[in-house]
Parts: structure tokens; C-alpha cells; sequence
């Protein structure tokens, strides 16, 4: 099981559960995914263990959890 956790301070935090053996659960958290990078979301593959995570730029089905976030914009 993946999990995609998208942090929106608009919405809050959207959570999206799929399977990898589900062609259509993985199609939907891939959509979802390549929606949040059209809008300049940045994208980590975290291991639920605690180790460090790593930037992803594509969308990997059997990535244990992934993070999005919009950029920090400072000024």
C-alpha cells in the first residue's frame, strides 16, 4: 500500500491510499499527483521507518509514502 499526502494550507491534508497491484488506484493517485506538479508542488519518497526521503520529479507506484508541498516562497 502507498500513500500520497498532499499538504495544502488551503485545504488541509489530502490523503490518497492505493494499492500497487490496482492498475486503477495507481492511475488515480498518479492523476492526482501529476495535477499537484502542474501546480509547482515539490514531491518526497519517505520511508514510513523514519529514514530520510529523497526529492522525487515522477510518480513511483510503489513508493511506501510521498509528500507533497507547495514551494516556500520568501521574501
Amino acid at each position: 500500500m502507498g500513500l500520497l499526502r498532499i499538504m495544502d494550507v488551503k485545504a488541509g491534508d489530502l490523503r490518497i491510499n492505493w494499492d500497487s497491484k490496482s492498475k486503477d488506484e495507481v492511475d488515480a493517485a498518479r492523476e492526482q499527483y501529476n495535477q499537484m506538479k502542474k501546480k509547482g508542488y515539490l514531491a518526497y519518497s519517505v520511508k514510513k521507518d523514519g529514514t530520510p526521503g529523497k526529492q522525487i520529479s515522477e510518480f513511483d507506484p510503489d513508493a511506501e509514502l510521498i509528500i507533497m508541498s507547495p514551494k516556500l516562497v520568501g521574501g
